[in-house]
């Protein structure tokens, strides 16, 4: 069982979390509850991850998910991460559990 917080999931902006990705556990997926355009999402890639922006996946902007709190241990997300498009995991988070 793989949990979100084996993937250093880290808020890095008050409406987006990132984390990695629980198939390569190489790139970055990120996740956000408020539409973000992708140059806001951009910019914060850039401040976090100064020496990889481009291994961080973003979101489509005006698209958000639903968090059930703020504690990676047990956050549920909905609906389901889809960061297939980048060649990535789908799935869900259900009470800080990486489901496939």
């Amino acid at each position: 069982m793989t949990r979100l917080a084996d993937l250093e999931p880290r808020w890095v902006h008050p409406n987006m979390f990132t984390f990695k990705c629980p198939h390569c556990r190489k790139a970055i997926l990120s996740c956000k509850d408020v539409a973000l355009s992708m140059w806001e999402q951009r910019e914060v890639f850039e401040k976090e991850y100064p020496d990889e922006p481009e291994n961080v996946a973003g979101s489509r902007p005006d698209f958000a998910w639903e968090f059930s709190g703020r504690d990676f241990e047990t956050l549920t997300v909905s609906p389901s991460i889809d960061a297939a498009p980048s060649g990535c995991w789908h799935g869900h988070i259900v009470r800080g559990e990486i489901v496939e």
